[in-house]
């Protein structure tokens, strides 16, 4: 999602315009999510039976969870 119309939902679903401390809240949030989705892909790519191609789904999760975490570092110290 293009970081203004994230920026826009934040700021509807608050009802107020999006601060620094909200952005790495929402940053932080992201990066959570994605890294435990990563993570539940690669245990499924040990476990699962289900014919689906978790190395694939694996690898777009962690491409997601680093643009995140880069994102949320540059929050961070900015």
């Amino acid at each position: 999602m293009p970081q203004d119309l994230a920026d826009n939902l934040l700021a509807a679903y608050f009802g107020r315009p999006v601060d620094g401390a909200l952005a790495r809240q929402a940053a932080a949030m992201t990066a959570a999510s994605l890294l435990r989705e990563a993570m539940w892909a690669m245990v499924s790519e040990i476990h699962s039976t289900v014919d689906f191609d978790y190395a694939a789904y694996t690898a777009e999760n962690l491409a997601r969870f680093e643009a995140a975490w880069a994102r949320l570092t540059i929050l961070e110290t900015s």
